[in-house]
């Protein structure tokens, strides 16, 4: 078969059969486009109406917690002196409102029953309160409006029933119908009874499920012809006013799945129920749908159509351009032979600006390409072994540096004390994490001719050798005077020898502690506040002490605080890393938490401590790796402290 019969069969094959096929692809998915825009929006509608569920429960519970503000008791005949019980049947109706048209009753049951102190129930009445509320208002005596008091008393007593009234099965009945309600709305609603600041009762309230649902179904907008409807766990279906229960009847049945379908004169219908675990309750929504799936099937029609008429009329065009492109896919199929037997010189005429002439074009540029690309894949040859020493040198460089990182970490590791000091006064624990192979951070102890222990918690500018280097020119100075000299006076004489060394932008942050003899002296350099924890007064105390750090200034001078420390009160020195520490959204945990957690955790053993505090670092920012480090040094002071 030539090629311009094979084009001609092509059309027709890939032209009708594609049509058809996107025809009654694009009508399939159309429609099924809108079945699942239509059980979605039917979805966020039962959605809704479970919210609505959930707000008309929480208005009827707020408004009962109001009620119980009243002076329910006041309804009573044997009421003592207060408001009078039409005031206060009055205010009651006020504050529950409009949902007093959904409460059945309203039971009263006190906190200690007597002979004169018996629960009762009340009956709202709209009609009543509104009579009330009018009598109230025109502030006119019962003689001046005609209403005696004998008729306004038995009014009331009309809508307050005593619970002795009522015979078992009654009350049996009352409690299957709050049972009833508590299953809808997953609770009772109660609210304590007040008078004063004393809780004489209970005022609990009973609704109808059906009232419930019926408001909500009400409430619920129907902008398509929608019908909305709930069912329960057993099955039995609530409908909002005006809703054909037979149709819904035959669209979700009560034995089986909604699946919609059709129903009277044809019309289709869709039908979505959504859960509400809460209540147990299943809203449902039906819309109707066979108008608009009917359009989309006149619209394929007319498509398919209207796409058959146009291919008539391409195919005249296609016999005519098949003829054209068969003698110019000739030339090049005689151009191909040439070349592919060698000849890079061959070329083909050029005669067109269509895909044709584009192919004539790629054609040319073919040839001359090839001696390019040759050459092009010798250079690329050179560039990747180029890369590849690069890259070999990139990995001795990296492993270089890892090595001298490495000996840092363990010169500025060798810089802290190997064991932990004994002393009879004190119990002591540590805690580092570093943020980088070589950490900032520094803690040392230095015993003192009196017996007292200095202890000492840094914190260097930065990372890496750099801060390394500042541990040890710090260490090397606190060694030589720390357990003797005053602590302010050991902190100048720092921050004048490191300013001397010529260290440029490098300082060091740092706390002294020294405890002997039941006393304790802190003095600061730039560090956060010491954290003392009086056990005899279960407090934590701040020791916050201005000062630059070291090496910051030439000429700063620093004081010291004392105290005395009583037998179990703990001292926590920390570093920067903890109180700045941030979590996911960047947030630092602040030194006010911190505090919150030292407090909660400073009757526990030290060790104990550092846990805790090492725990709420992780739960606060989580398994990533700090950006500072984190140094906790606690101080317990034990039997031997005055």
């Amino acid at each position: 078969m030539k090629v311009r019969t094979q084009l001609i069969v092509a059309f027709l094959l890939l032209a009708v059969l594609p049509l058809a096929g996107i025809v009654l692809f694009s009508y399939w998915t159309s429609q099924s486009s809108f079945r699942r825009a239509v059980e979605a929006e039917s979805r966020l509608l039962g959605e809704q109406m479970g919210e609505r569920l959930d707000a008309v429960r929480a208005e009827l519970d707020a408004r009962l917690q109001s009620v119980g503000q009243l002076p329910v008791r006041a309804l009573l005949p044997s009421a003592e002196e207060g408001p009078s019980a039409s005031q206060v049947y009055a205010g009651l109706m006020a504050q529950m409102g409009e949902m007093a048209e959904l409460v059945e009753w309203l039971e009263f049951q006190p906190l200690v029953e007597d002979e004169g102190n018996r629960g009762f129930f009340i009956y709202p009445s709209t009609v009543l309160a509104r009579a009330l509320g009018r009598l109230q208002r025109r502030e006119a005596t019962l003689e001046e409006s005609g209403i005696t008091r004998e008729y306004l008393e038995e009014t009331i007593r009309q809508a307050i029933f005593q619970r002795e009234r009522f015979q078992a099965a009654e009350l049996q009945g009352v409690e299957a119908r709050g049972e009833e309600m508590r299953e809808l709305l997953g609770s009772e609603l109660t609210a304590p009874v007040m008078r004063g600041d004393e809780v004489i009762g209970t005022i609990r309230a009973l609704v109808p499920p059906s009232e419930i649902v019926r408001l909500v179904l009400e409430r619920t907008p129907r902008e398509g012809g929608e019908l909305a409807y709930a069912r329960d766990a057993d099955g039995k279906l609530y409908l909002g006013e005006g809703t054909d229960r037979q149709l819904l009847e035959r669209l979700a049945p009560a034995d089986g799945a909604p699946e919609g379908g059709t129903a009277s004169a044809g019309q289709e219908w869709i039908v979505v129920e959504t859960p509400d675990p809460e209540s147990g309750l299943r809203f449902g929504v039906a819309r109707p749908v066979g108008d608009s799936l009917r359009d989309f099937q006149r619209t394929a029609a007319w498509n398919f159509g209207a796409g058959l008429a146009l291919m008539a009329v391409a195919l005249v065009g296609v016999v005519w351009v098949s003829g054209r492109m068969t003698r110019k896919l000739a030339q090049l199929a005689v151009a191909a032979h040439r070349l592919a037997a060698g000849d890079l010189t061959t070329r083909v005429a050029v005669r067109s600006r269509d895909e044709f002439g584009e192919l004539a074009r790629a054609f040319n540029h073919m040839a001359r390409d090839l001696a390019d690309n040759q050459r092009r894949l010798i250079e690329e040859e050179r560039r990747r072994r180029e890369q590849e020493l690069t890259q070999r040198l990139l990995e001795a460089e990296n492993e270089r540096k890892s090595r001298e990182l490495e000996e840092a970490r363990r010169l500025q590791l060798s810089l802290l004390p190997k064991t932990l000091p004994r002393h009879p006064e004190l119990e002591v624990a540590v805690f580092m994490r570093t943020a980088t192979e070589v950490g900032g951070d520094y803690y040392d102890f230095f015993p003192g001719p009196d017996g007292s222990l200095t202890t000492v918690i840094g914190d260097a500018a930065g990372h890496g050798a750099q801060a390394g280097t500042m541990v040890s020119v710090v260490k090397g100075l606190f060694t030589a005077g720390a357990a003797e000299a005053d602590l302010a006076h050991l902190l100048e004489s720092a921050t004048r020898a490191i300013r001397q060394m010529e260290l440029g932008r490098m300082n060091m942050a740092a706390s002294l502690v020294r405890i002997g003899s039941g006393a304790i002296t802190v003095a600061a350099a730039g560090m956060p506040p010491v954290l003392l924890h009086r056990r005899r007064e279960a407090r934590v105390e701040e020791v916050l002490l201005a000062g630059t750090p070291l090496g910051s200034m030439a000429r700063a001078s620093y004081r010291e605080w004392r105290s005395r420390l009583g037998d179990g009160d703990t001292v926590l020195l920390m570093s920067d890393g903890f109180p700045e520490l941030p979590n996911d959204e960047g947030e630092p945990l602040g030194y006010a938490r911190v505090t919150e957690i030292f407090l909660g955790a400073a009757e526990a053993e030290p060790q104990e401590i550092l846990r805790r505090l090492a725990d709420a670092a992780r739960g606060w920012a989580g398994d990533r790796p700090p950006a500072d480090d984190v140094t906790f040094v606690v101080l317990r002071a034990t039997g031997g402290a005055a």
